[in-house]
C-alpha cells in the first residue's frame, strides 16, 4: 500500500510593486510532495486541477480571477499570473495577500488489488508584497511623426512615481520590432527626479519600412542613485511602446489634358490626401511614358493638404511635332516627409492622356474677296482661336505676290479665347495685267501662349479673286488692245479703197 498527498508551497520572486501602479505578479507554485507509506511516491503526491485564486487582497485590487495550471507533479513548479493594482495612497512597505490552492489527487493506491482512493485539498499560503520607498519610473505620452520607412524624432514622458528622490538618473534606451533608436542606443542624463516628477525625452528613430503595423517597444534601463545618494547596484528596467505614424496615401482623379501634334498643351487634375494627418511639404512628381511628351518641371510643389482634402495641379507639356496622335500613359508620384529628415513615395499613380491630332491654330473666313485688274479693295478676315488656351499679342501678316501686292498687310489682336473670333482688315492691289482668276495671298500668325512662349503658326493660304477691269465693259485690257488693232485696221482699209478710187 501506498499513501501520501501533495506538499504545496507559493512564492512570489519579483514582489515589489510601487504605489499608483499596475503590474502582473508571477506567483510560483511549488508540490514538493509528501510519501508516507509504500514506495510508489509518483502515484499519490501529484496534483491535478490545480487552482489558484487570491482570497485576502489585503489593501491591493485584484484585478484576475481564478488562474488554472491543471497537473503538478512531485518536485514540479508553475507560474501563474495575478494582475495586481496599488493604490496611490498605499504607504511603503510590506503587506500580506492570501492565495488559495485548490486541488485533487490520490490519497492512498492498493499494491496488490490497485485500489485507488481520491480526495481533493486547498491550502492556503501567505505571500508578501511590497511596496517599496524606491524610487520608480513610468513611461507615457511616446509620440513620434515617424512612419514606417522614415526617420526622425521621438519624444517620451518619464515619471518617477516612486516615494524616493532618483538622483544622478540616467537611462539608455532601445528599440525592437523594425525600431533603431540613435543608429543603435540612446543615452539620456535625466539628472534629479522628485517623486511624481516628469521630464521630457527626445530621441532618434529610423523605423523599417518592412515594419509590421502596431505598437513597437521600446526598452528603458535606467540607472540612479536614491535620496541619500546610495547608487543602485542593478539598473531598473521599463519597456514603452511606439506607434509609428500610420502611412499616408493619395490619390489621383479628374485628369484632363489639352494635347495636340506639334503644340503645348496642359495636363491637370486632383491630388487627394487619404491619409490620416495633414501634409505641407509633398511634392507630385510626373512621369511621361513616351519621348513625344516633354515636361521641363516634372515637380510640382502640393500646397499644405488636410485629411480629406484635394488640390489642382497643372503641368505644362510640349508635344512633338513628329508624334502620332492617339492615347499615351503618364505616371505620377507623391513625395512627402515621414519624419523629420526622410522622404517616402506612394505610388505610381499611372494614368490615360490623349494627343489630339494636329490642327492649325485658327480659323479664317470671310464674304469672299474680289479685286479688279489695276484696282484696289480693301476686305476682312475673321479668324477664330481653336486651341483649348487663351492666345494674346497676334500679330497677322500678310503676304502677296505678284501680279497682287497690299499696302496695309499688318493687324493686331490683343487676344483671342478659346473659340473667341476677330475681324482683321487688309487691302490688295492687282495689276492691270493680271489675270482674271483666283490668286493666293498667304498670312502668317505669331502669338503668345497662357505659358508666355511666343510661337509662330504655319502659313496659311487664302484665296482672292482677280476680276476683269469694269472700265472696259467686262473685255479687260487685252480686249481693249484686240478691238483698238480692229478699228485702226478698219480704218487702214477704208482709206486705201478711197485713195485707189479716187
Amino acid at each position: 500500500m501506498t499513501r501520501g498527498e501533495p506538499e504545496i508551497d507559493a512564492s512570489i520572486p519579483d514582489n515589489r510593486i510601487a504605489a499608483g501602479t499596475e503590474e502582473s505578479v508571477g506567483i510560483q507554485v511549488q508540490n514538493e510532495g509528501n510519501l508516507r507509506l509504500g514506495t510508489q511516491s509518483e502515484r499519490v503526491t501529484g496534483a491535478r486541477g490545480v487552482t489558484v485564486e487570491i482570497v485576502n487582497e489585503g489593501p491591493f485590487e485584484v484585478r484576475s480571477g481564478t488562474s488554472s495550471i491543471g497537473s503538478l507533479g512531485e518536485g514540479q513548479m508553475q507560474e501563474v499570473s495575478q494582475r495586481i493594482a496599488v493604490p496611490e495612497d498605499v504607504d511603503p512597505g510590506e503587506y500580506d495577500v492570501t492565495i488559495e490552492v485548490s486541488y485533487s489527487y490520490d490519497y492512498q493506491v492498493s499494491d496488490n488489488s490497485g485500489v485507488v482512493y481520491q480526495r481533493t485539498g486547498s491550502d492556503t499560503i501567505d505571500l508578501t508584497i511590497v511596496v517599496p520607498d524606491d524610487p520608480q519610473f513610468e513611461i507615457s505620452d511616446v509620440a513620434t511623426d515617424v512612419e514606417p520607412g522614415g526617420d526622425g524624432t521621438a519624444t517620451l514622458e518619464i515619471e518617477n512615481v516612486g516615494a524616493d528622490t532618483a538622483t544622478q538618473t540616467r537611462v539608455t534606451i532601445t528599440g525592437g520590432g523594425g525600431v533603431t533608436v540613435d543608429g543603435e542606443a540612446a543615452e539620456e542624463v535625466l539628472g534629479d527626479l522628485e517623486p511624481g516628477e516628469t521630464a521630457t525625452v527626445s530621441v532618434d528613430v529610423e523605423i523599417a519600412a518592412t515594419a509590421s503595423a502596431g505598437a513597437k517597444p521600446l526598452d528603458l534601463e535606467f540607472a540612479y542613485a536614491d535620496g541619500s545618494g546610495i547608487q543602485r547596484e542593478e539598473a531598473v528596467t521599463e519597456t514603452a511602446s511606439l506607434a509609428p505614424a500610420p502611412e499616408q496615401s493619395f490619390s489621383i482623379s479628374n485628369v484632363e489634358d489639352t494635347l495636340a501634334v506639334g503644340y503645348n498643351g496642359v495636363v491637370t487634375g486632383e491630388v487627394k490626401n487619404d491619409g490620416t494627418r495633414a501634409v505641407d511639404d509633398a511634392v507630385l512628381v510626373v512621369e511621361p511614358m513616351t519621348d513625344s511628351l516633354f515636361v521641363e518641371d516634372t515637380r510640382y510643389a502640393l500646397p499644405p493638404i488636410e485629411p480629406g482634402e484635394s488640390t489642382e495641379f497643372r503641368y505644362p507639356v510640349d508635344v512633338s511635332g513628329q508624334a502620332d496622335e492617339g492615347p499615351r500613359q503618364v505616371r505620377f508620384t507623391i513625395e512627402y516627409s515621414a519624419g523629420d529628415r526622410s522622404t517616402v513615395e506612394d505610388g505610381p499613380f499611372s494614368e490615360r492622356v490623349v494627343i489630339d491630332p494636329r490642327t492649325d491654330e485658327f480659323s479664317l473666313a470671310d464674304d469672299g474677296i474680289t479685286v479688279e485688274q489695276g484696282g484696289h479693295s480693301e476686305f476682312v478676315i475673321e479668324i477664330t482661336n481653336r486651341r483649348d488656351e487663351t492666345l494674346s499679342n497676334i500679330d497677322a501678316n500678310l503676304y502677296a505676290d505678284s501680279p497682287l501686292n497690299s499696302q496695309n498687310d499688318e493687324a493686331f489682336v490683343a487676344e483671342l479665347a478659346p473659340g473667341e473670333s476677330a475681324k482683321l482688315q487688309f487691302d490688295v492691289f492687282a495689276a492691270p495685267d493680271a489675270p482674271a482668276e483666283t490668286h493666293p495671298v498667304e498670312l502668317d500668325f505669331e502669338y503668345d501662349t497662357e505659358r508666355g512662349e511666343t510661337q509662330l503658326s504655319d502659313a496659311y493660304q487664302h484665296p482672292v479673286e482677280v476680276t476683269p477691269s469694269s472700265d472696259d465693259g467686262g473685255i479687260g485690257v487685252v480686249g481693249v488692245i484686240i478691238r483698238a488693232m480692229v478699228v485702226l485696221t478698219a480704218i487702214g482699209i477704208a482709206g486705201t479703197l478711197w485713195w485707189r478710187l479716187r
